[in-house]
């Protein structure tokens, strides 16, 4: 491969090229799958209307079209043109590409084309006699040029992204792949058509991914696990072995080992749940920590607590960790246990290996090895509803 290779990436008329596309913009998908040929720099050629967020431009150096030639005329080596708009596009295809280019100058076409297209790969000093054609416009760049050598591309590689149904295909494309490249990992898709996972998530081996599972961003899911149907996984780590049962919600969380979540279970950024825990049906989490072997069966609120290992956290029971105009924390030691129906009002921590009656609320700390029962004393009226029910009759 050359030396000196620079990438050189242009806008479109329309501002769908600065879309978020899994997470990223989509010019910078694009620019993704030219990264492996290891270019020296890449050019971002922006029109007029272009605004690009300046924390985006980290390794890019923005050029407008007015000034392109005036930077192309600097630069040594090869150029890789190609439209930023272009995310389907493939690395195999832009290194024949570029290995294509050493004798002259090289471009890309489908399979069933014949008109040129704009991605073209050549050396710098060929477009440096363009001024006119560059300050033009990249668009019909070189289409008249003589000597090209074809590089033949499948069709969706060359999908332009300019329009709200080309978006939409090129998600279905870039989505299919990601499960090709996962089955042929050893991941067991339950239906790869309603399977929507990002090309940034990695999942291991042996994992089994039920029909209308979403996982999206940067998330990693461990080997062996199994993700039950309509749950919905964001920018989270999954252990292995862990069971995830349907229509489970988990964005910015850390799950460990052997655990199980759901069904209907919402796990909010920064909770971490510890190996071997469980979390079940419609139990809500957010910025807490659940610790190795611990268990929130049901229908529990738990935020901004830590829990230790081996806590049994009983159904209906709530963190009150808001005062109205603060967060505070909750805090339960090793080996505690939490009855049904407990309210744990924050700032408050519960001792290692404590027991909290049910349908308590507590409001201090409880020590170590304690019992705690923070509920009205139960009084009972022999009686009462038969004399009740007489002096109704009677009435």
């Amino acid at each position: 491969m050359p030396s000196q290779l620079t990438l050189v990436l242009w806008a479109g008329s329309g501002q769908i090229f600065q879309k978020d596309l899994f997470g990223r913009p989509l010019w910078q998908r694009t620019r993704e799958a030219a990264q492996p040929l290891g270019p020296a720099r890449t050019l971002l050629v922006l029109n007029k209307t272009s605004r690009i967020p300046p924390h985006s431009l980290e390794g890019v150096q923005p050029v407008p079209r007015a000034r392109l030639w005036e930077s192309i005329a600097q630069l040594q080596g090869r150029l890789l043109l190609l439209p930023a708009d272009m995310p389907c596009i493939g690395a195999s295809s832009l290194r024949r590409l570029l290995a294509a280019s050493r004798s002259g100058a090289s471009r890309l076409l489908a399979p069933d084309q014949e008109r040129p297209t704009s991605v073209l790969c050549c050396a710098a000093a060929r477009l440096k006699t363009e001024p006119r054609a560059l300050r033009n416009g990249l668009e019909t760049l070189g289409r008249d040029w003589e000597g090209f050598k074809t590089v033949r591309a499948r069709s969706e590689e060359l999908l332009r992204v300019r329009s709200a149904a080309d978006w939409a295909r090129a998600v279905q494309i870039l989505r299919r792949r990601t499960c090709q490249r996962l089955v042929a990992r050893g991941v067991l898709l339950d239906d790869p058509d309603t399977a929507q996972v990002d090309p940034d998530v990695t999942v291991g081996r042996g994992t089994r991914i039920r029909s209308w599972v979403v996982i999206e961003g940067a998330s990693r899911i461990g080997s062996h696990c199994d993700i039950g149907s309509f749950t919905h996984i964001v920018d989270s780590v999954v252990g292995s072995h862990t069971v995830l049962l349907d229509h489970c919600y988990i964005r910015g969380s850390h799950i460990g080992r052997r655990a199980q979540v759901g069904p209907f279970a919402h796990l909010r950024p920064q909770s971490t749940l510890g190996n071997d825990s469980k979390v079940g049906n419609f139990v809500e989490m957010k910025k807490s920590v659940l610790g190795a072997g611990s268990k929130a069966p049901h229908l529990s609120y738990l935020g901004d607590a830590r829990i230790g290992r081996k806590v049994n956290v009983g159904a209906g029971t709530i963190t009150c960790n808001y005062d109205g105009s603060a967060k505070h924390q909750t805090v339960i030691e090793d080996g505690a246990f939490i009855g049904s129906d407990v309210q744990l009002v924050a700032p408050v921590r519960i001792g290692r290996g404590a027991y909290v009656a049910a349908g308590s609320s507590i409001v201090e700390d409880v020590p170590a090895g304690s019992l705690a029962i923070a509920r009205a004393r139960q009084v009972v009226k022999m009686g009462y509803a038969r004399r009740r029910r007489t002096k109704k009759r009677k009435s």
